[in-house]
């Protein structure tokens, strides 16, 4: 099991101190986290890592999901495409309904009886109905800065329940929330599996494994399979690079989760726009891609692209920039504050404009290698597990009354 200590030599043993004095500060409280599932996703990530590094810490914290059927799953699909903006999405009085009783159902199964609940994301938002004695925190991992108002105005007296809402941007915070509210940025593992150290013959062997030219450039896009992350608009960049650099390959990496029940039909539509280009590698979990596959090809990325509409915060933007790899993103979501537009790579208004971009940094190796490394120390400095579990430790205390 991986301790605070072994992060010493990344961040620094200050950090690790001040981490060790604020987990003593709650020993011997309950906290609890929910969240809809327990793989796929960045929200799952963070928390199968956060969870084990907190109680290495003698901090007696647990994490559960709900269970839920597939029209759960539909209708809180349609939840957070509706707060992210998409005007169109209505939700039924039945489907609400669904949603509150399968919620209701699992609070009768989980156990929320603690000194601190966070949930995570609109899926168990109404467990807050069944609220005990503890503190109760709301964290919104998506893009709410323009929410679809009659979907919003449906959660909105749930969230006022609560007594804490947590979003990863400011301009996420919704207009007349009527409770406290805090910015926390997600963070990733430099330690975990899909982030540690490869030695480049266990790169290369993963690339092989898959039939990528581990001697000709590769650009990717690690996301789900979704609208919102464009990767129709990753192809076309593709090919638009191609006519400029030939020779190069594009993999499409992303993975099935149990509450997107969108993912199968865009893969089937990825697949279908890709055709039969040989140099278009689309890959998923269902071909044994796991975490130490996407490291692999995250380390062999000569650019790392991200083409999100919509975006909470993206966490394989830090997961490249982490690996040295420069990306070109779309001005999307959390984005801006991880892709610094000339520093730590190049942010684009569309699809040619980032086409150009990529060519660039294909054929000036050197700035490819600059932009690379100011990204990693970006990443170093502010969107690791370290500072993530200070942020989480601290807002603990607050919670119950036990700074200062």
């Amino acid at each position: 099991m991986v301790k605070i200590e072994d992060y010493a030599p990344i961040v620094g043993e200050g950090t690790v101190e001040a981490i060790r004095e604020m987990a003593e500060i709650i020993r011997g409280e309950r906290a609890v986290h929910v969240n809809a599932t327990s793989y796929g996703g960045g929200v799952a990530e963070i928390l199968s890592r956060m969870i084990p590094l907190a109680r290495s810490l003698g901090i007696d914290v647990t994490w559960q999901t709900l269970k839920g059927d597939i029209d759960f799953f539909k209708v809180t699909k349609k939840m957070h495409n509706a707060l992210q903006g998409d005007l169109g999405t209505a939700i039924s009085d039945e489907e609400f309904a669904h949603y509150l009783k399968v919620n209701a159902e699992n609070a009768a199964l989980l156990e929320l009886d603690s000194d601190v609940v966070v949930i995570h994301d609109p899926q168990p938002l109404p467990l807050v109905r069944q609220r005990g004695r503890g503190k109760w925190a709301w964290r919104c991992h998506i893009d709410t800065s323009t929410p679809n108002e009659a979907v919003w105005s449906r959660l909105d007296p749930m969230v006022r329940m609560y007594d804490l809402a947590i979003f990863s941007m400011e301009r996420y915070i919704p207009k007349g929330l009527a409770i406290p509210s805090i910015i926390d940025y997600p963070t990733i593992d430099p330690l975990s599996p899909k982030n540690a150290p490869m030695k480049p013959e266990d790169v290369t062997k993963v690339l092989e494994r898959y039939g990528v030219d581990p001697d000709r450039p590769l650009i990717g896009q690690v996301a789900r399979f979704d609208p919102w992350k464009d990767p129709l608009g990753a192809i076309d960049v593709f090919r638009r690079v191609k006519s400029a650099v030939p020779g190069i390959q594009l993999a499409m990496i992303g993975s099935f989760a149990r509450d997107d029940p969108e993912g199968a039909e865009w893969y089937e539509r990825v697949l279908r726009y890709a055709g039969r280009e040989k140099d278009i590698f689309v890959l998923s979990n269902l071909d044994g891609v796991g975490d130490l596959e996407v490291n692999a090809f995250q380390r062999a990325f000569s650019v790392a692209i991200q083409l999100s509409k919509r975006e909470g915060f993206g966490l394989t933007v830090t997961e490249a920039l982490w690996k040295g790899v420069p990306v070109v993103a779309k001005r999307a979501g959390g984005i801006p504050l991880q892709v610094i537009d000339g520093t730590t790579g190049f942010l684009t208004e569309g699809l040619e404009d980032a086409a150009e971009r990529v060519a660039l940094l294909l054929r000036r190796s050197w700035l490819a290698r600059e932009l690379g490394e100011r990204g990693r120390q970006h990443v170093r400095l502010n969107f690791l597990i370290t500072k993530g579990l200070s942020n989480y430790l601290r807002m603990h205390i607050e919670l119950v009354g036990k700074m200062g």
